[in-house]
């Protein structure tokens, strides 16, 4: 178990004052964490991968969950283009993102140079032929119990440790305690959205 997931359990431990609830605390510290890092898209959730695909194409299907598991959703997706002088490949265009619906124009033909989510695959419709991307996701935290892994809990985990307490409480039906701790998870995400919304500060 991670320094960091142990950390939360005895401070959850000290609040609840049931160290008893030993499975029931751990689920209630792994919920809390994904809750805290879902409820926005924290800049430090945002990550940047190079993918390639086995040939080039106009049309590129990105199976993303196999590629990156902790996927939550795209932020941008960036071609890669080879300069024919040089040879050497670079992110160029953006592409931008579109509705599943919105594929076809006007003229009923194929927008280019977009991408739309569609199940567990991202479309990609290219103007030019396309093998490699650069692509921003924002992730998932880390959840296993080791190897756990959230900077939330690193940097703010009073956001997690409380939200952990409401649903322990919830789970034991301490209900006026669930409410006390629900407005303290309140105050610890409105102090989160000051500080990791964004990567400069303000």
């Amino acid at each position: 178990m991670s320094a960091s997931l142990t950390s939360l359990i005895a401070e959850v431990y000290t609040l609840t004052n049931r160290p008893d609830l030993i499975s029931e605390t751990l689920s209630a510290v792994k919920a809390a964490t994904l809750k805290a890092h879902q409820v926005d898209d924290w800049i430090k959730d945002l990550a940047e991968y190079s993918i390639q695909f086995n040939i080039p194409d106009y049309y590129q299907s990105l199976d993303y969950k196999a590629v990156i598991p902790l996927w939550r959703k795209p932020r941008y997706i960036r071609k890669y283009e080879t300069n024919p002088v040089t040879g050497i490949s670079a992110p160029s265009l953006i592409l931008q993102y579109i509705e599943p619906e919105k594929v076809v124009d006007s003229y009923k033909l194929d927008r280019l140079d977009v991408f739309y989510v569609a199940g567990s695959n991202i479309q990609i419709r290219s103007s030019t032929l396309l093998q490699n991307l650069l692509v921003g996701a924002y992730i998932n935290p880390t959840l296993t119990t080791s190897d756990y892994s959230s900077w939330i809990a690193n940097d703010h985990p009073y956001a997690i440790i409380y939200e952990a307490v409401a649903i322990v409480y919830k789970t034991i039906g301490y209900d006026e305690q669930v409410s006390i701790y629900r407005v303290m998870v309140g105050e610890q995400l409105q102090m989160l959205k000051q500080h990791a919304t964004t990567g400069i500060g303000m």
